[in-house]
C-alpha cells in the first residue's frame, strides 16, 4: 500500500510540473499569437482549468512536503509536550476546514455541471472539481502528518 501511495505522490508531483509549465506555454504563446492579431480564444479558460488543478495539487504536495502552517514564532516557546499538543491541534482544525472543502466543493460541481465554458465546450465542473479532489487529497496528506506528530515522542518534539 506505501509503494501506491509514493507512486501517486509521485504522479501528483509530475502532474503539477506538467500542470505549470502549460499555463506558462499557454500564456506565451496566447500573448504571441494576439500580437499577431490572431488571438487564441480558448487559451485563457485552458489556462484557468490548468490553474485551478495546480493550485490544489500543488497545496497538497505543500502539505506533504513541507511544514506550510505554524506559528513558531509563540509556540517554540512553550514546553515540548504543549507544542506537541497545539500542532496536533492545528492539525484537526485545518482537516476540519478541508472537510469544509469537500463538502462545499462537492455542491460547487454539482451546480457548475450546467454552466459550460464555451471556448472548450466542457462543463465548468471541471474547473471546480479541483476544490473536493485537492481537498481530499490534503485530508490524506494532513491525517498521514498527524498520525506522524502523535506517534513522536514528546522527548523529539522540535528536534526536526
Amino acid at each position: 500500500m506505501k509503494k501506491i501511495y509514493q507512486t501517486f505522490c509521485k504522479f501528483e508531483q509530475i502532474f503539477a510540473i506538467v500542470l505549470l509549465f502549460g499555463i506558462a506555454a499557454l500564456v506565451f504563446i496566447s500573448a504571441m499569437f494576439r500580437a499577431f492579431k490572431h488571438p487564441l480564444n480558448w487559451a485563457q479558460d485552458a489556462a484557468l482549468v490548468a490553474f485551478a488543478w495546480m493550485i490544489f495539487l500543488g497545496s497538497d504536495l505543500a502539505i506533504r512536503n513541507t511544514r506550510l502552517i505554524g506559528i513558531d514564532v509563540i509556540v517554540k516557546y512553550f514546553p515540548q509536550t504543549i507544542q506537541k499538543w497545539l500542532s496536533i491541534l492545528f492539525q484537526i482544525i485545518i482537516l476540519a476546514f478541508l472537510c469544509i472543502l469537500v463538502r462545499y466543493g462537492y455542491t460547487m460541481v454539482m451546480t457548475g455541471i450546467q454552466r459550460s465554458i464555451s471556448t472548450l465546450r466542457i462543463s465548468y465542473a471541471w474547473v471546480t472539481a479541483s476544490v473536493p479532489v485537492g481537498a481530499l487529497l490534503m485530508i490524506v496528506s494532513q491525517a498521514i502528518r498527524m498520525v506522524q506528530a502523535i506517534k513522536t515522542p514528546v522527548n523529539e518534539w522540535g528536534a526536526n
